[in-house]
């Protein structure tokens, strides 16, 4: 970390001001750069849960969407560590809060998934926990949140070895679309179980369902979504 990006933090340090701008301006090349330079710079994070949940969502995007997407494997790596150890000072500070639950697991889950399987599946059970917590909680969080990433949980982790069931995941996808219909990634996330079952007329009435919804999160989390769902479309149709 460079002797300026030093004294610009200690000349402005985290505030949750500061944090819901960072937020405001993820839309923008150079909001993204910030926010990226930021989180780089693995600022010490004070004992405050507001600041702590809203760096850890801060990391999520940027590890997931727009100039983030192009970093590498060992950079994932770093910032999802950073993500869900700031999420877990939340947690600590308010478990009675939805938001450090959520953050963790989705920043955990995302951190195996950059390490490799082995680590995935070593942190599965520890993100599950969490995002049960989240769903208690509040089950409304980021478009039901909580019950859509239990189902990528219950989908992806393999049934013989842990505790993964897609019976169980489709549950969880209904869940989320019943609370939030109108959030593309729901729909999008049954249709790729449907996919994965082998049911592709399903599949491909639900991934164009999905493509015709209405944005409702922020440019570039929804421009993701569309290329995604363009490309699960496309392997069915081809």
């Amino acid at each position: 970390m460079s002797s300026l990006t030093l004294n610009l933090y200690a000349q402005n340090p985290l505030t949750v001001a500061s944090l819901n701008k960072a937020w405001a301006d993820r839309e923008t090349e150079d909001g993204q750069i910030k926010i990226l330079k930021l989180i780089q710079s693995e600022p010490k994070i004070p004992e405050n849960f507001e600041i702590a949940w809203q760096m850890s969502r801060l990391v999520y995007f940027s590890g997931n969407f727009g100039i983030g997407e192009k970093l590498s494997k060992d950079e994932h790596i770093k910032m999802f560590e950073f993500g869900y150890k700031t999420a877990e000072i939340a947690r600590k500070l308010n478990p009675d809060r939805v938001e450090g639950h959520y953050w963790y697991a989705v920043n955990l889950g995302s951190y195996g998934l950059a390490r490799g399987v082995l680590t995935a599946l070593s942190n599965a059970k520890i993100g599950r926990d969490a995002l049960l917590e989240a769903s208690k909680i509040d089950p409304m969080y980021h478009w039901a949140g909580a019950y859509r990433v239990l189902g990528r949980y219950y989908q992806e982790v393999p049934g013989i070895i842990s505790f993964g069931d897609k019976k169980i995941a489709k549950e969880y996808f209904e869940k989320a679309i019943k609370i939030a219909p109108n959030f593309r990634l729901n729909t999008a996330y049954l249709g790729a179980l449907e996919s994965d079952g082998g049911d592709k007329e399903k599949a491909l009435k639900l991934f164009q369902e999905a493509e015709k919804m209405t944005d409702v999160d922020g440019k570039e989390e929804e421009s993701h979504y569309k290329r995604n769902l363009a490309l699960d479309i496309k392997k069915i149709v081809d």
